[in-house]
């Protein structure tokens, strides 16, 4: 498996590969279009989860290669504001770079199926508002805490942890900085999976090789907040065990 270092080079590099081996990049609607379902095609998810500024160098290495992705965020983080002036900046230079707008959506404390659907319908039209942009995409946080999958959304809103996204399509995440087994370079190589989901969150992708240690703790610190506050029992376990690998 290809060591990765998690730098914007990297994922420069993993975008031209993609493309080199015959992949377009296509947005989630693009699957209900009539036309053409044939080639090897790439839905590119950014899910952020904290930190927007971070969008701004990796949508500009994708506006370069003419890779279009969703930025999923959230309206009601406890991390980072929307409409703080840097975020409000980093969204709207990501958007006329030419992405699309997604929500990213925490049903982790909601029970009833109902209410999640109503919350994420909500938060869609504030989110659009804010931007003045139309979203249809919806990414929940942490779905393995509560099941998502089943969810068909109001007013044609896309789940994209709908069950046609993992049995039809593949599915490659590098959440946490851990690809779970998974070598993207041989995935892409191989072209095995003619549709791919690849959710790729900016926090993690630097300039620079950084462990995800310290990335947390250097911005539970920039933004003032206890560490263990910010960080969950998943992540701590799983900072362990990559430096114990290291």
């Amino acid at each position: 498996m290809t060591r990765c270092e998690f730098t914007l080079e990297e994922y420069r590099n993993y975008l031209a590969l993609a493309i080199d081996c015959g992949y377009r990049f296509v947005d989630f609607e693009s699957l209900d279009r009539a036309g053409d379902r044939s080639g090897l095609e790439i839905l590119l998810r950014h899910d952020i989860d904290y930190a927007p500024v971070l969008m701004v160098p990796m949508a500009a290495i994708e506006a370069q290669l003419g890779v279009q992705a969703t930025y999923c965020l959230h309206i009601d983080s406890p991390w980072y504001s929307i409409d703080a002036p840097e975020n409000r900046a980093a969204i709207e230079e990501t958007l006329d770079a030419g992405h699309s707008l997604g929500l990213h959506f925490d049903a982790t404390t909601i029970a009833s199926d109902e209410q999640v659907c109503e919350g994420a319908l909500e938060q869609a039209k504030r989110l659009g508002e804010a931007f003045a942009r139309e979203v249809r995409v919806v990414s929940f946080h942490m779905p393995g805490r509560r099941p998502v999958d089943h969810l068909v959304l109001p007013a044609g809103l896309i789940n994209t942890y709908a069950s046609r996204f993992f049995v039809e399509i593949g599915y490659v995440s590098d959440s946490n900085q851990n690809w779970r087994g998974v070598d993207l370079e041989t995935v892409l190589r191989s072209r095995e999976q003619a549709r791919l989901q690849l959710l790729i969150h900016p926090f993690w992708w630097r300039a620079e090789p950084g462990t995800m240690r310290n990335k947390l703790f250097d911005f539970a610190a920039q933004i003032g907040v206890d560490v263990n506050e910010m960080i969950t029992h998943e992540q701590w376990a799983l900072m362990d065990e990559q430096e114990a690998a290291a």
